[in-house]
């Protein structure tokens, strides 16, 4: 593809036109998170409780925003009369919503009730590049609801995850054998989180060096569709249970599909193994595990790379803090900080040879064989 295009395909998905240096997405975060930290603390203690309980509604919101079609019907500005005539709803009834969501940045309202879509509608089409609607089913779904009923009981000793207490069984045994529905919902969701990973990852590490990729815990195959479309060259290797990457559509020139467990084994011999957000779902013994046999499957001349957002040393009001506490209620996993991921990667015989943060926030691991 031409650069134009790449560029247009990072617009679409990312909303902004750019993709900025990870220096000042560092920058523009630390700000957003002050003064967030400030208008709270500008607050009584009555007002804040109030204020995180209401701040739910927002979830609810998009679910009714995406359940309406809503964002597919604002690709041009709209009266909310015309709007609620196509997708079924009370004008006025339709109007309240909307007020809400304007007044929150989801869509657009003007002062003669004229709807207008807004970057987040934008990201929230059903044809929208990185498919962010996904992220609304998977975190509004009545099974995930269930989990976080859980969770004061889940912090107890010697009981299972929130998750397993809802469901009797564990996440991703739920979601490919119990619900195969809540399966295909995860991976929407992922997905959409894979192709702003994959863009960043395309234009922050050098792929030209690199042959053939594998893609372990890739879902759907969005990541490594989205590598090759900027570096075609690329021989792509998507690796996932069975039932998961039946639902791929991951096929054609240089693409072919695994199935299998990671913590069976992993085909070996690829220049680059990929792990998005895939240890940070697992306690240490299994990350362990998995990272053994991604050792063993790249040999003494391969490469992996492992991408984690990292927790700090201290309580941070950020997206790896609460990164954690969907792990924590969800599966068995954590996120990490550097030097805890640094002794779980020696203790499966890696080393670190090249940390990079990235604009995504998370960091990208370069690992390599110990010794080497």
């Amino acid at each position: 593809m031409s650069e134009r295009s790449l560029r247009r395909f990072e617009r679409d998905a990312l909303g902004a036109p750019v993709i900025p240096p990870p220096a000042i997405a560092r920058w523009a975060t630390a700000l957003r998170r002050r003064l967030l930290g400030v208008h709270r603390r500008l607050a009584p203690p009555p007002v804040q409780v109030l204020e995180a309980l209401f701040s739910s509604f927002d979830a609810h919101v998009l679910r009714a925003l995406v359940e309406l079609g809503i964002p597919d019907e604002l690709q041009r500005p709209s009266a909310i009369s015309d709007l609620a005539e196509r997708v079924g709803a009370d004008p006025t009834r339709l109007e309240r919503l909307l007020r809400y969501a304007a007044a929150r940045g989801l869509v657009g309202l003007d002062r003669r009730s004229r709807v207008r879509s807004s970057p987040v509608t934008d990201s929230l089409r059903s044809d929208a590049a990185a498919p962010w609607r996904g992220w609304v089913r998977f975190a509004t779904s009545d099974w995930f609801d269930a989990s976080w009923r859980n969770l004061s009981a889940a912090v107890k000793p010697e009981v299972p995850t929130a998750f397993e207490l809802a469901h009797g069984t564990d996440f991703f045994g739920y979601t490919t054998e119990i619900d195969p529905e809540a399966g295909v919902v995860f991976d929407q969701a992922m997905a959409a989180g894979a192709t702003l990973q994959g863009i960043v990852l395309s234009r922050a590490l050098d792929w030209d060096s690199v042959e053939t990729v594998l893609d372990v815990g890739g879902g759907n195959g969005a990541t490594l569709g989205v590598l090759q479309r900027y570096h075609p060259h690329l021989s792509a290797t998507l690796f996932d249970l069975p039932e998961v990457v039946e639902r791929a559509r991951f096929d054609g020139d240089g693409r072919s599909i695994v199935g299998g467990s990671f913590f069976d084994g992993l085909p070996a011999g690829h220049d680059r193994y990929l792990l998005l957000a895939i240890v940070h779902d697992w306690d240490d013994n299994r990350a362990i595990a998995i990272l053994s046999n991604v050792a063993a499957a790249m040999g003494p001349e391969g490469e992996a790379i492992v991408v984690e957002n990292v927790a700090s040393e201290l309580p941070q009001d950020d997206f790896a803090a609460a990164s954690d506490l969907l792990m924590f209620v969800l599966a068995t996993g954590r996120e990490r900080t550097v030097d805890q991921y640094r002794r779980l990667f020696g203790d499966a015989g890696l080393r670190i040879a090249r940390q990079r943060l990235l604009a995504t926030g998370a960091t990208a691991f370069t690992l390599r064989a110990i010794g080497r």
